[in-house]
């Protein structure tokens, strides 16, 4: 299915953007937590590595906090660039598997 708009919300745009960004930092940094366990040194808070289950602690809180910081600023510089895009084209945009597709019957 595809959708072409004139503009997309501001809302719907950092929704898009505070999922993705938050799932995909919290996964990594659970994975550092984890590596950090086993005394890597993956997790710095302050200049200081942070191993163990210090390390793991410090990994669970920084990957939605990531994900907050990347998605507003990135949504801060998306926003008044797809402005201005959509002042020369529209906005296409395809989806997979939608909720209203009816599946085909051979």
């Amino acid at each position: 299915m595809e959708v072409i708009a004139k503009k997309i919300s501001k809302k719907s745009l950092f929704k898009l953007l505070f999922i993705g960004f938050t799932v995909g930092l919290t996964i990594f940094s659970l994975l550092c937590g984890i590596a950090a366990i086993f005394g890597a040194e993956t997790v710095q808070w302050n200049g200081v590595y942070r191993t163990g289950v210090e390390g793991l602690l410090y990994s669970i809180f920084m990957g939605p906090v990531l994900g907050i910081v990347f998605s507003c600023v990135i949504w801060l510089f998306l926003v008044p660039g797809l402005w201005i895009y959509s002042f020369f084209q529209p906005l296409k945009v395809s989806f997979k598997n939608t909720l209203n597709e009816q599946p085909k019957v051979v």
